[in-house]
């Protein structure tokens, strides 16, 4: 068996994610493949020298999880997986630092780990809406975003939220874009949003 240069960690990930999907066949990834970065790369697969940088596989119909070692992909900057049909628990993103877009709205995610932002020092634009996360008890504001000074966009519309806006929310220094709407939140709005830089702000 000839090995890649890719990164075998990357290379274990992708593959534990192969394998969870129910139609896999989709991402038209290689059956033997084991060198992701190439050449050829595989689809919707992005390299920076051996280390996987991007997966961008929106809109494709895929069914089922993600894995639970997924934030191993340590190298991963821009993640698009949108509007397909995920589902399950989300792994952690603890401690991908070097992420700064991560889009997973649009799909059937129904839990999320209490981890889950811890260590996102580098996001700029997150989006989770419209998965039916912890539906029957909800979930709290995430507080380890008080750490993402870069966010300038976050999006956690209809995702079962619940409780009241932490202050630091009005004091992110790049926030612009924050909408909320459709959760189940309550309590007063941060008196801090009235200093804010936020430009759009939805909480209907």
């Amino acid at each position: 068996m000839s090995y890649g240069a890719t990164d075998p960690n990357d290379v274990k990930v992708l593959n534990d994610f192969r394998k969870g999907l129910e139609n896999p066949e989709l991402l038209k990834w290689p059956e033997e493949g084991d060198d992701p970065c190439g050449p050829p790369s595989w689809p919707y697969v992005y390299c920076s020298g051996d280390r996987v940088n991007q997966i961008q596989a929106k809109n494709l119909g895929l069914r089922g999880s993600l894995p639970q070692n997924f934030n191993q992909l340590s190298e991963l900057y821009n993640l698009g997986l949108q509007r397909n049909n995920l589902s399950g628990m989300l792994p952690t993103f603890s401690g991908l630092s070097k992420l700064e877009f991560a889009f997973l709205d649009y799909n059937e995610f129904d839990a999320i780990p209490a981890d889950f932002f811890d260590g996102l020092s580098g996001i700029r634009v997150l989006s989770l809406e419209e998965n039916p996360l912890n539906a029957s008890s909800g979930w709290s504001f995430p507080m380890d975003l008080e750490k993402s000074g870069q966010l300038t966009n976050l999006s956690l519309v209809h995702c079962n939220l619940v409780g009241s806006l932490p202050d630091f929310l009005g004091t992110l220094p790049s926030l612009t874009n924050l909408r909320l709407s459709g959760n189940r939140l309550s309590g007063v709005i941060p008196s801090t949003f009235s200093q804010s830089s936020i430009q759009v702000l939805w909480l209907n």
